[in-house]
């Protein structure tokens, strides 16, 4: 029996008022107009290297990359940022935060910085305007974690993440 497994990385970005990064779905993609972290899956070649910490984090970068314009070096971080898991369907998808820490540069995709009133409203928003999946889903989970991180809204951010 083989066991298949999907592997998502998503980037926790902040600008400098603690507030985080989302960018808007295209078009071509699934729950076009919702609204994610950046990332994605880890490419079929490299599912087998997640052993490797140093190939995990390339990978997000490329990601970040690809879907923002945000060109990061995996050189430029002192260490391995925390990584922080989310499984569903039985074990076989995984996603993963990875604080990336704030970001200077701008993107060039459609996007947004959501504080978490921000984040609260889109999580109830219609289909195609809405945090994807909407409430209580696993980007809201990631979303609301990666504001944990935020020196402005970590405190709050935590005692939402408790109800969840």
């Amino acid at each position: 029996m083989t066991f298949k497994v999907s592997i998502g990385l998503f980037g926790a970005i902040f600008n400098s008022k603690g507030e985080l990064l989302i960018k808007r779905r295209g078009e071509d993609e699934s729950l076009p107009g919702d609204w994610d972290l950046p990332g994605g899956a880890i490419e079929e070649a490299y599912v087998k290297k997640c052993f490797d910490e140093t190939i995990v984090f390339q990978e997000l970068l490329r990601e970040v990359k690809e879907e923002t314009g945000i060109d990061l070096c995996y050189e430029d971080f002192d260490i391995m940022p925390a990584m922080y898991p989310t499984v569903i369907a039985g074990g076989t998808d995984w996603a993963f935060l990875i604080n990336i820490g704030e970001v200077k540069k701008d993107p060039k995709c459609k996007h947004k910085f959501v504080n978490i009133d921000e984040l609260e409203k889109l999580a109830d928003g219609p289909i195609g305007n809405r945090i994807v999946s909407g409430r209580r889903k696993r980007m809201y989970r990631l979303c609301m974690k990666a504001l944990t991180l935020s020196p402005n809204y970590g405190t709050e951010a935590k005692l939402i993440m408790r109800q969840l």
